[in-house]
């Protein structure tokens, strides 16, 4: 079986419900178990949001290889946040931070997903130039999205945007803190009682 473009985009379209799916359980693990972000963990979402906005750009204008540069960017971005916190993490008289998801930690597996984005970012270019070169010129069409596809986008947008409210919730006006908050900045009015 030969790829085209449409298999192509399909999997950009399945690499942002990816990083909505994970998005999407970050939040579960701040909103549900109250396990707010720490600066380290926020800045493993910009990771994301800079990842997902490559893949987006891809989606609206085509794929070029500056929009998987930036996917890529904002993988090594993460990757390397991700990496950061393990090894801050690895000394055995420190506690690991948040919930263990199959043994391992969210930012144990952020490495692991941001590595593989990485990959994700090299290979996709190379089969981008393979698809075209099989295509004629005189054959080629539009690919038309799927409407999994409008889903993926308005879903990675939505989710982009509440990470842009969470933060600023969290934090305000003020630098990120190291970690161990327990409430909202923004929301908070000095009760004890409240989370």
């Amino acid at each position: 079986m030969k790829l085209d473009t449409r298999h192509l985009e399909g999997f950009d379209i399945a690499g942002l419900l990816g990083v909505s799916i994970t998005l999407l359980a970050a939040f579960y693990f701040q909103l549900a178990l109250r396990e707010l972000p720490c600066a380290f963990c926020n800045l493993i979402r910009v990771g994301f949001v800079i990842f997902c906005s490559g893949l987006l750009l891809n989606l609206r204008f085509g794929a070029q290889a500056w929009n998987y540069l930036l996917s890529a960017f904002g993988a090594l971005i993460g990757s390397l946040i991700s990496l950061l916190f393990m090894f801050a993490k690895a000394p055995s008289y420190t506690t690991p931070t948040g919930s263990a998801i199959f043994g391992l930690h969210m930012y144990t597996w952020t490495y692991v997903i941001f590595t593989c984005a990485i990959m994700y970012c090299v290979l996709m270019p190379c089969l981008h130039a393979q698809a075209h070169a099989a295509v004629s010129t005189d054959a080629q069409h539009q690919p038309c999205r799927p409407a999994v596809g409008s889903i993926a986008i308005a879903l990675s947008i939505t989710l982009v945007a509440a990470n842009l409210v969470s933060a600023f919730l969290q934090n305000g006006f003020h630098p990120f803190k190291a970690g161990g908050q327990k409430h909202y900045e923004m929301l908070y009015d000095g009760d004890v009682m409240k989370p």
